[in-house]
């Protein structure tokens, strides 16, 4: 198959989508032109037009009208946004990655001024608008978003009048039952002008699509026999993956004077899910075949607490936020199947398979402050800057998770009474790590003239992170206990030129700095990985902590309107240096470390192109394309020049057409249509090897909006995912340890067909 050709054809269907609405809605209306979007992504209001960036910015109606609820929703919407999924278990492995930057803690995730893990997935709701942030942030939001930022911000109080909203929606999933949710915002002013709260609460469930049936059977590994499983047969069960959700959030907004102001926020989410949402082998397949009824509930649980002082002074503002984030995960995994296709094919004890479960759960918190200025000078000099403390404690526990009669069952197949697995103990862990960091950064323009200007900064950081493990069981070969430490300081640089050619377009170039805090690695048990790390030549005691990677990242970039602003064309150009990656080692004994080595490229380029050539309709695309590979392996095992960065697609791209008319009554008409590609791309979550890499196919998606609308009321039917595209997203790292020939892959969710109302007084 011609992949360059499908891509060709794949994105000259998207502008044809885009072409076609046109034609189809093309009757001569009034005029009204683009919507003007503010952004804040520079720490000052700016135009999106006039940022000298490449950011994507989706306003609170546009999410509203595309029906976005979650993370993936608009992630696809966003060029060179790749969906990674790499870490352990559901809750915590989503890693997004920007321009081909992979990995975790590479892309900042941020609710208002609050870091938060980029894992956390909010549902959207009450919220303002989304940026996508392209390339290093490094000056003004330091580590963690050398790829770049996404910040989600939330609406805030309004001092003057009482308004408010409620929604609710119900749906019918392919493969599953109905999902439902209801949520609702109200804006109080309490004293006028001077005290006003905003609440905002939702619930909702969303239907399972996988059923975990009884495997009456096994093969033993040496003579190929059929063996019967001797666990009991249980019935059918189906959609093991529901999940129930709900959320709130609480923000006031006090003015202590004219000027000075106070915004104390909460939020809170929880979702508590009775499976894991992964497919077996292939991402079509809602079948999970077992030996045992094992269940594979989890729950996530996190809240924000913050509170923002606003100054306002006759130079500028002064902000300062102190946050608290908290987190709670909760998980629980089968490993049996594993620990059964390990004796039974690796250590040549064919025992017969055993219930067993293993929990992980994760504990982090942080506590963060962040006072800054931003300046509102006359003249031709303007400058951001301030200073930045936070102290991250993260807890990573297994309890001790055991395989009963696993050691009598080897045993009695030996015929002796040796402890192979004491206590029938597979595996338990305490992993505490606790990192400080704190920053002063700033940022200084200086127009030249009313169309050049010069912008200069960085931010000097300083790091340190503390670790202790303890550790115990069969796979850890025995009692084991780490600590380690690793500190450093460092600073970002960025330059940005911005020029005005006239009022309509805008260029600019811009070269940044980004960098990932390092770390400590744990243990590496030498009884059950030994052979391979000799075969490798590594030697644990030289791995016990790894330093931050960093990157310099070279734009070039315009944003223009034309057509007596009915269009807007936005595009950037870019090439990414990043060295010391930070590459983890994955062993085939189970364990992994990570280490400081080679060096990789990212280069390509976003073209977003806007449109309102009538009024009522509105169309965009949107194109993205990454190249992103090693130029240097480093010496890692299993990693080659020229391999491709994992999980990153080289081709991105989005359609939509909007169409709102009148019907009459008082009533509009709505028709909307959102596609997107996603290209080919590679897993190497469950490879040692890049070699091993698995391949994630291209997909799209269609989604389909209807409705009516008035003043107060609006009703859309909607089709989401039309096309029942089942997407392989990521071969899912598992809790314990993936069962060979078993691989479980997070999938996008089967056609979704619903209805849902929206009251707004």
């Amino acid at each position: 198959m011609n992949n360059s050709s499908n891509n060709s054809k794949r994105i000259a269907q998207a502008v044809a989508l885009a072409t076609l609405a046109v034609t189809g809605y093309g009757q001569a209306q009034e005029f009204k032109g683009l919507e003007e979007v503010v952004v804040t992504a520079s720490k000052r209001a700016q135009t999106l037009q006039d940022t000298g960036m490449s950011i994507t910015a989706l306003s609170d109606v546009e999410l509203e009208r595309m029906g976005a609820t979650s993370f993936l929703d608009f992630a696809v919407r966003v060029p060179n946004l790749a969906i990674a999924f790499e870490a352990d278990g559901r809750f915590d492995s989503n890693s997004p990655a920007i321009r081909g930057i992979f990995g975790q803690d590479t892309t900042g995730f941020y609710i208002d001024d609050t870091l938060v893990n980029a894992s956390v997935l909010p549902k959207v709701l009450d919220v303002e608008r989304v940026e996508v942030l392209r390339g290093p942030q490094g000056s003004l939001y330091g580590a963690r978003s050398m790829g770049g930022t996404i910040r989600m911000i939330t609406k805030q109080p309004d001092l003057q009048e009482v308004y408010g909203n409620f929604h609710s929606s119900l749906s019918s999933v392919k493969e599953g039952d109905l999902n439902h949710v209801v949520d609702g915002a109200v804006n109080i002013p309490v004293i006028p002008d001077v005290f006003a709260l905003r609440l905002a609460a939702y619930a909702g469930a969303n239907s399972g699509i996988f059923d975990r049936e009884y495997q009456p059977t096994w093969i033993e590994a040496g003579s190929g026999a059929v063996r019967r499983n001797p666990g009991a047969a249980f019935a059918t069960r189906e959609n093991v993956d529901d999940e129930d959700y709900w959320g709130v959030q609480l923000v006031g907004k006090w003015m202590l004077s004219e000027r000075l102001s106070f915004i104390p926020k909460f939020l809170y989410q929880e979702i508590d899910a009775d499976g894991l949402p992964l497919a077996d082998i292939d991402p079509e397949n809602t079948t999970e075949l077992r030996f045992y009824d094992v269940p594979e509930n989890g729950s996530d649980e996190w809240y924000i607490a913050s509170g923002t002082f606003n100054w306002e002074l006759d130079a500028g503002t002064i902000v300062s936020t102190t946050s608290l984030f908290d987190r709670t995960t909760d998980e629980n995994e089968e490993q049996g199947s594993f620990i059964h296709w390990l004796f039974n094919n690796v250590i040549e004890i064919p025992i017969d398979p055993l219930f067993g479960q293993i929990n992980t759960q994760s504990e982090y918190e942080f506590v963060a402050h962040e006072t800054r200025f931003t300046s509102e000078f006359d003249g031709p000099w303007q400058f951001s800057g301030g200073i930045f403390y936070q102290d991250t404690e993260y807890r990573r526990i297994y309890p001790p998770a055991l395989i009963p009669g696993i050691n009598s069952a080897v045993n009695d197949f030996i015929g002796v009474p040796i402890d192979i697995v004491p206590g029938d103990l597979i595996f338990e862990t305490l992993e505490v790590f606790e990192t400080r960091e704190w920053a002063v950064f700033g940022e200084l323009t200086y127009s030249v003239n009313e169309r050049l200007s010069v912008t200069a900064g960085g931010r000097y950081y300083d790091t340190a992170t503390e670790f202790i493990a303890t550790s115990d069981g069969f796979a850890n070969d025995g009692f084991s206990q780490e600590s380690g430490e690793q500190d450093e300081s460092g600073f970002n640089p960025k330059v940005l030129v911005e020029y005005d050619i006239n009022d309509n377009v805008n260029m600019y170039a811009s070269g940044a700095k980004g960098f990932r805090i390092g770390g400590v690695n744990g243990n590496l048990p030498l009884g059950l990985c030994g052979e391979e790390l000799a075969d490798l030549n590594i030697d644990p005691s030289a791995t016990p902590t790894f330093d931050s990677d960093e990157l310099w990242s070279y734009e070039l970039g315009f944003k223009s309107t034309f057509a007596d602003n009915r269009i807007s064309v936005n595009a950037a150009a870019y090439f990414i240096d990043w060295t010391d990656i930070q590459q983890l080692n994955r062993l085939a004994c189970g364990f992994q470390f990570t280490a400081n080595a080679g060096e990789a490229e990212s280069q390509g380029f976003e073209v977003e192109v806007s449109a309102a050539p009538i009024e009522g309709l509105t169309l965009s695309l949107g194109v993205g394309y990454t190249d992103a590979e090693i130029t240097d392996d480093g010496g890692v095992p299993g990693v080659r020049v020229g391999d491709k960065i994992q999980g990153i697609p080289e081709w991105t791209a989005t359609a939509s057409a909007q169409y709102i008319f009148a019907v009459g009554g008082g009533w509009d008409g709505l028709v909307r249509a959102d596609g997107n590609y996603y290209g080919e791309s590679f897993s190497a979550n469950n490879a040692t090897s890049l070699a091993d890499a698995r391949v994630r196919d291209s997909w799209e998606q269609l989604n389909l909006r209807a409705g009516v609308m008035n003043d107060n009321w609006e009703v859309t039917l909607f089709a989401t995912n039309v096309n029942d595209e089942r997407a392989n997203l990521a071969d899912n790292r598992s809790i314990a340890a993936e069962t060979p020939g078993r691989q479980r892959l997070v999938t996008t969710r089967p056609r979704t067909l619903g209805l849902e109302a929206r009251y707004r007084f």
